[in-house]
């Protein structure tokens, strides 16, 4: 990515903001009109919003920037999603949401869909499909206790109107669930869906849980074939936005966490990216991509990296907050 910053690199590809001066920082502010924000790591960790980050937002939104806030959790919906960000402060739009799970359910409209959606997931799914007039069905009740995996399999009622599997991150996930997700798509017309593929989500630095991508692997595995994946890195979920010329391509800057979802998606648009390191990915998984002799692991080396979002506070010219 091409932009006016000095070469003040880590290595090749990464610019570190803290090593510019305020003249430096203020002239790549420049670069950009739209800013696309991930939000768990970004902008708040669970459901504290992470210091320093909604004023640092706040303020460059001040300065007459355009946000978005996009991301792949699934398990709420926009709607959700955005009471959650207005409850911290954050001067953003429903509209502005972006979500895994909401393009889902664009995906599914846009393809006049007409059956009903298997969910393995969240509530998050099912708001975003009843939102658009399709109809999902949660796993049934648990079976009773004792009963077998192959009793189950072969008594469990089937719905001949499920066209369509949808698989996102599931605290619930079990061998029930998957092996009715996967009878559905025995079927080579029904639909297989996944929000997301994030591997992990840091509870501490030493402590992670699974991921979206976890169930939707364990659901790829048996099935035997890939879904289409809705959410980061996949451009789809911006895909709408850039057609309307609501995003420009060359002048937006995806500040992300994670490399292989937010920096890649970043990538893939065309986009500015910016690593903030204060989730997932830090310099040394930065580093490590530089020195890997996987093909197009170069796709997630970000141009620009910042301990955290609110290190940037500092630079702006207007201040909220």
């Amino acid at each position: 990515m091409n932009t006016s910053i000095p070469s003040i690199q880590i290595k090749k590809g990464v610019c570190q903001l803290l090593a510019l001066n305020r003249f430096s920082v203020q002239q790549w502010l420049k670069t950009f009109d739209t800013m696309i924000f991930d939000a768990d790591g970004v902008l708040w960790n669970s459901d504290k919003p992470i210091p320093g980050a909604p004023e640092t937002f706040n303020a460059l939104r001040a300065m007459g920037k355009r946000a978005f806030i996009c991301t792949n959790h699934s398990a709420s919906s926009r709607q959700k999603l955005w009471c959650k960000a207005q409850s911290m402060d954050l001067l953003i739009a429903e509209d502005e949401i972006l979500s895994s799970s909401g393009a889902l359910a664009r995906y599914l409209q846009e393809r006049k869909f007409k059956g009903k959606v298997f969910i393995v997931g969240g509530q998050g799914i099912a708001d975003e499909l009843t939102a658009v007039g399709i109809e999902s069905l949660p796993m049934d009740e648990a079976p009773a206790l004792g009963t077998t995996l192959r009793e189950y399999v072969e008594h469990m009622p089937m719905d001949s109107a499920v066209g369509a599997v949808a698989v996102g991150i599931d605290n619930n996930f079990n061998a029930f669930k998957l092996s009715k997700a996967c009878c559905y798509l025995r079927n080579p017309k029904v639909l297989f869906l996944a929000t997301n593929n994030d591997r992990s989500f840091a509870v501490t630095p030493e402590r992670h849980i699974p991921g979206a991508g976890v169930m939707v692997s364990a659901v790829q595995a048996v099935a035997k074939r890939p879904p289409f994946t809705c959410g980061k890195p996949n451009t789809y979920i911006v895909l709408h936005l850039i057609r309307e010329g609501l995003i420009k391509p060359d002048r937006t800057l995806m500040v992300g966490d994670t490399l292989y979802t937010d920096i890649l998606f970043g990538y893939h648009c065309g986009f500015q990216t910016l690593l903030v390191g204060t989730g997932n990915s830090n310099l040394t998984d930065v580093a490590k991509a530089q020195e890997s002799k996987k093909p197009l692991m170069y796709q997630q080396i970000p141009d620009l990296f910042l301990p955290k979002l609110a290190d940037l506070h500092k630079f702006l010219p207007s201040k909220n907050g």
